[in-house]
């Protein structure tokens, strides 16, 4: 008589595989770099008919310095006011997912349902912020590093240098990407000296969110996976730089009208709206979000070009 064994019982009485009640989240970047105060909050374009901030800038507050004259009844020559202005348009990001009702329906309660899903849309979007702020370290003029080298102490010394030489005021801030740091500390390792980088705890992660990776030279640094890859993918493109160097402005639509159920997730600017497509059986979460990052002055920060 045979023996009653699993591998027997698994086309009709038993699973080839228990599937767990809890869904993980796949590994991935979870630096949100928008709410850091690295990078200066402009306005919201909503209502203002336009869809473009324009930042003004002006040389006041000793850009030009008094000068001594030759005598005490000797014409002052007029000095030309400087100015400049940066424009930071908005645009619109998406994000669609379509969940069909047989796939809601099996599922362990709220393992994968519209409202996780919606929920989900927050990390993407600063996903999103990520990619677009990394985008803008390209025009960035000044620079440190060299390719294909390891990013070192003595690059990071000259960034901070280049910064404070052009009396960019703190505090300072750093996106690397995760390589770039890890040689960085690398390089500190062989130094000798006062010089310490400060480690993120979990205290400070939770201050300054995720993605901080602690302190060095009173840089605060955060790490991102969306910084670019530049020289044909050998190096990264990372970016030191002082407050007021980057810009975003936003956009929020008004409440929607035509029936959809409407999320706004509090501290984000997306919008994400739940439909019906009842012939198909399908229920569409959609997230929008309108956003724009721009480089506002470009002495205000350093290129970091190192071995990816």
């Amino acid at each position: 008589m045979a023996a009653i064994l699993h591998s027997n019982m698994e086309t009709d009485l038993r699973l080839a595989a228990m599937i767990g009640r809890e869904i993980r989240s796949l590994l991935t970047d979870m630096a949100s770099l928008r709410n850091t105060g690295a990078v200066e909050f402009l306005g919201d374009v909503s209502g203002t008919g336009s869809d473009t901030m324009r930042v003004r800038l002006a040389g006041l507050d000793g850009y030009d310095s008094f000068a001594a004259t030759a005598a005490e009844n000797t014409d002052v020559s007029n000095t030309s006011l400087t100015d400049a202005s940066v424009d930071v348009a908005v645009v619109r990001a998406a994000l669609r997912y379509d969940l069909g009702d047989l796939a809601r329906l099996t599922g362990y309660g709220s393992d994968i349902d519209p409202f996780r899903l919606a929920a989900s849309m927050v990390g993407s979007f600063e996903q999103y912020f990520n990619a677009i702020l990394a985008d803008q370290f390209a025009s960035v003029t000044n620079s440190v590093g060299s390719t294909g080298v390891d990013l070192t102490v003595a690059n990071w010394f000259s960034a901070v240098g280049t910064l404070e030489a052009n009396s960019v005021p703190g505090p300072f801030y750093a996106v690397l990407f995760p390589q770039q740091l890890a040689d960085l500390q690398s390089s500190l390792r062989s130094e000798s000296g006062p010089a310490e980088h400060i480690s993120a705890s979990q205290e400070l992660i939770n201050a300054k969110g995720p993605g901080f990776a602690g302190n060095f030279l009173g840089v605060d640094i955060y790490t991102s996976s969306d910084v670019d890859a530049v020289n044909a993918g050998a190096d990264s493109s990372g970016c030191m730089w002082g407050a007021g160097a980057f810009g975003y402005a936003t956009g929020s639509p008004a409440p929607a009208m035509g029936g959809t159920d409407e999320m706004r997730p509090a501290g984000s600017p997306i919008v994400v709206e739940i439909t019906r497509d009842a012939s198909s059986a399908i229920t569409e979460i959609v997230g929008n979000a309108y956003c724009g990052v721009a480089l506002l002055e470009d002495s205000r920060a350093v290129e970091i070009i190192t071995d990816r």
